[in-house]
C-alpha cells in the first residue's frame, strides 16, 4: 500500500478498522492514517429491496432480520421509508358495487385498534382503508368521501353504516356474508399477509403509525396486483412483484 501523504510503500502497518469493516493502515514515516479500499457505508439497494419484499410476502420483521442478518429495526425502518415513498394506491376506474368491513388487531400493550376496509367486489382492489381507535361514524364517513364513489354499498349489520351519507349510491345491509364475501376475503388476505394481523401471535404494532406505513405499502402492491389479473387472468402474479417501482 503507499501512503496518501508521503507516497512510500514500505512501513505500512495495519492499525484497525473502520465501522464499516475497511481496513486501515498507519504510515510509520510521517504518521498517516488512510484507508486504501474503503467499504461503502450502509446496505446495497438489492438488499432493501429483498427485505421490503419478503415483509410483504407475509414474513414478520426480526425473522427477515436473521434471513438477511441486520438488525430488526433497520428492516422496520426499510419498510416505513417504502411505504412513505409510494404515490397513492391504484383504483379501478369505475366502482358498481363496494362493500364495508373492519377488523380489529393490538397495538403496544395490547390496546385493542380497528382497520377499517372498503373493498370493490369485482376486481377486489382495495377503494379506501383507516385505522382508527373506535369505530365511529364521522371515521367511517371520512373513509367513504375520500374513496372511488360507488353505485351500490353492502356491509353487516354495525349501525354506524346505516347513517352514513353515499353520495347518491344505494346501501343494503348483507344477509349474513352473502354480500360481504369480498371485503371478508380481502380482510383475510390482510391477516395472512401482514404478519403483524395474524390471529394468535406475539407480533403487533407497537403504535398507530407502524400499521398503517404496514397497511399502505401492502395495500399498494395488492390493488395493483389486483389490477394486473383482471388485464392478465392467464399469467402468474404475486404480490411481492409488484414493488418494482419503488427501486
Amino acid at each position: 500500500h503507499t501512503c496518501p501523504r508521503c507516497h512510500q510503500t514500505t512501513r505500512q502497518n495495519r492499525t484497525g478498522r473502520t465501522q464499516s469493516g475497511s481496513q486501515r493502515y498507519r504510515c510509520m514515516h510521517c504518521g498517516c492514517k488512510y484507508t486504501p479500499e474503503p467499504k461503502q457505508h450502509g446496505y446495497p439497494d438489492e438488499m432493501r429491496k429483498q427485505a421490503v419484499q419478503l415483509y410483504v410476502d407475509g414474513m414478520n420483521l426480526r425473522r427477515i432480520a436473521r434471513h438477511l442478518g441486520i438488525h430488526h429495526r433497520t428492516v422496520s425502518l426499510w419498510v416505513q421509508a417504502s411505504a412513505a415513498s409510494l404515490p397513492e394506491a391504484p383504483v379501478p376506474k369505475e366502482v358498481k358495487m363496494a362493500e364495508m368491513d373492519e377488523l380489529f388487531t393490538f397495538i403496544g400493550h395490547k390496546k385493542q385498534i380497528y382497520i377499517l376496509t372498503l373493498v370493490d367486489r369485482q376486481t377486489r382492489c382495495y377503494l379506501g382503508w383507516k385505522v382508527v381507535w373506535e369505530r365511529t361514524q364521522p371515521a367511517i364517513q371520512g373513509m367513504v368521501d375520500q374513496a372511488p364513489k360507488a353505485k351500490q354499498y353492502y356491509s353487516d349489520a354495525f349501525d354506524a353504516y346505516d347513517r352514513l351519507w353515499y353520495h347518491w349510491g344505494r346501501y343494503e345491509i348483507s344477509q349474513g356474508k352473502t354480500d360481504t364475501y369480498s371485503v371478508e376475503g380481502d380482510n383475510a388476505e390482510l391477516r395472512h399477509y401482514l404478519a403483524r394481523l395474524a390471529r394468535s401471535s406475539r407480533c403487533f404494532s407497537r403504535c398507530p403509525n407502524a400499521l398503517a406505513c404496514a397497511l399502505r405499502l401492502f395495500v399498494f402492491c395488492y390493488n395493483r396486483r389486483q389490477l394486473y389479473k383482471q388485464r392478465f387472468p392467464a399469467y402468474p402474479a404475486h404480490v411481492k412483484d409488484f414493488l418494482d417501482p419503488l427501486f
